[in-house]
């Protein structure tokens, strides 16, 4: 029986991927090594790891001729959706993060707000990466192989007594920030209208119908299952909002509005969510009316 841990590396430098795989065997850890987004999801879904060392600037599939930052951030937020359970203190899956662009200390903000562990500067010193990853195992509670076989069980939002739902404002990318209680996730402009469609519906104590989501009055509206799944990573099974039938939807009565950086909303410029934003910064709070 293998007693070593075993980490995926995402790293399209092969040069930086075999130090990496160097400094993981000094620390006791076996490696897989993947370059790109596709073969790293799919390495994913076959296998189990115990650590993974990801570089932001990674290929999308690998007859892709350069590498893009943007790929890595988005590896990041996938894992962290299939990947998202904490032991309190730390994930259960440790990512760290190994790139030269996230030297900026704004940039190091951000992929830690996104779910890493830690970030690792290139170029690499190798006692500091052994450090981290040493640190990284330890704190996720990976003491041992042999603790990674046995998943313990993990701390669950609790959100029976309600939970706060604010947009701090921040953008990555094309996608915008927000706080599911204590948890940060971001999500599509789409996602985000219809969000705050709900927020508004909230403060007015009113309901939303699926014609006014950018539904039909004779399909099916897909708008609010997709903001569910987009916020699945941070709810934990949780469910806040509630559908009333004849197409009217709003939060349950859990749900409370905290801070929404209105002004950042509205330097997004789409006129919807702009418009959406404004009704919001007008809105006294409110609690939602009894059904």
């Amino acid at each position: 029986m293998n007693n070593r841990h075993i980490a995926l590396i995402v790293e399209d430098d092969k040069e930086t991927a075999e130090d990496l795989l160097e400094i993981l065997r000094t620390t006791e850890c076996d490696s897989v090594i993947v370059d790109n987004h596709e073969d790293a999801l799919a390495t994913l879904q076959r296998k189990s790891f115990c650590l993974i060392l990801l570089d932001l600037q990674i290929k999308a599939k690998s007859e892709s001729i350069k590498g893009h930052v943007d790929h890595g951030r988005l590896l990041l937020r996938k894992i962290r959706q299939s990947h998202g359970d904490h032991n309190g203190t730390a994930f259960w899956l440790p990512v760290l993060i190994v790139s030269g662009f996230a030297r900026e200390a704004d940039e190091a903000v951000e992929v830690m707000k996104s779910g890493a562990n830690d970030v690792i500067q290139k170029p690499l010193e190798n006692q500091q990466v052994s450090a981290r990853i040493r640190r990284a195992l330890e704190d996720s509670g990976r003491t041992s192989h042999a603790v990674c076989r046995d998943k313990p069980p993990t701390q669950r939002p609790d959100f029976s007594k309600g939970v706060m739902i604010s947009i701090p404002g921040d953008r990555i990318g094309r996608r915008t920030r927000v706080m599911v209680g204590s948890t940060p996730v971001e999500v599509t402009d789409s996602s985000l209208w219809v969000l705050l469609h709900l927020m508004v519906a909230l403060r007015k104590g009113s309901q939303v119908h699926k014609t006014d989501l950018g539904g039909s009055t004779d399909q099916g509206f897909k708008g609010v299952s997709n903001l569910r799944n987009e916020l699945k990573s941070a709810l934990a099974g949780a469910e806040i909002v509630k559908n009333h039938y004849h197409g009217l939807y709003s939060f349950t009565d859990q749900v409370t509005i905290g801070e929404c950086a209105t002004d950042s909303l509205l330097k997004i410029g789409d006129v919807r969510i702009s418009d959406l934003a404004k009704q919001l910064r007008k809105q006294p709070r409110t609690k939602p009316k009894k059904v």
